[in-house]
């Protein structure tokens, strides 16, 4: 199963004119050039929060978004900004490519958000390290063992049907979403 949530690459999120009316609407009322100033938080849990306000234009400015830090321009550039009753909100956009492989135990996933900045293997019982969300579904739905790689996560599983994998979608869907840092609760050492 393949989920596109939006299919063009991109390296900056995109703005709906809705959201460019409203920063040229803030410049008039500033009387001075405004974009929006991004920035992606985390709470002590880890899990993500994106914080969107305006600032005046700056000389270095380029478009009508400035990011806080380039983690927050990295992690959020395949995106969208719209507009709904009023504020101004994020969404992720977030891709994920279920591909073949030759072992009919091994399913490959491909996002266009990164797993892991390195190689990380883990077998069941490993699983505690992982934030819970992940925890929870890879023990629920039987996943034996879990490589990531970047944007590539490999699932090791005995028995995967169409209804199985919509749930670990939409695990992995909500996970993007959270904006959590990694998928573990602590720094993990990479192999």
């Amino acid at each position: 199963m393949t989920l596109f949530f939006k299919k063009k690459k991109q390296s900056i999120p995109k703005l709906h004119s809705e959201v460019i009316e409203r920063i040229k609407e803030e410049s008039k009322r500033q009387q001075r050039e405004q974009v929006l100033l991004v920035q992606l938080v985390q709470n002590q849990s880890g899990l993500g929060e994106v914080q969107v306000s305006f600032s005046d234009r700056l000389v270095t400015d380029s478009n009508w978004i400035r990011f806080v830090n380039k983690d927050s321009k990295e992690r959020l550039q395949h995106g969208e900004f719209s507009i709904e009753n009023g504020n101004i909100y994020y969404h992720p956009n977030v891709e994920l490519n279920w591909e073949n492989t030759p072992k009919d135990t091994i399913h490959k996933i491909v996002s266009n958000y990164q797993f892991t900045n390195g190689k990380v293997y883990l077998n069941r019982k490993d699983y505690d390290q992982l934030v819970p969300v992940l925890k929870r579904c890879f023990l629920s739905e039987q996943v034996d063992s879990v490589f990531m790689d970047g944007n590539i996560c490999q699932l090791e599983i005995k028995s995967l049907d169409d209804a199985k994998e919509e749930r670990i979608s939409d695990v992995l869907l909500t996970f993007f979403s959270s904006f959590y840092p990694s998928p573990f609760l602590e720094p993990h050492r990479l192999l």
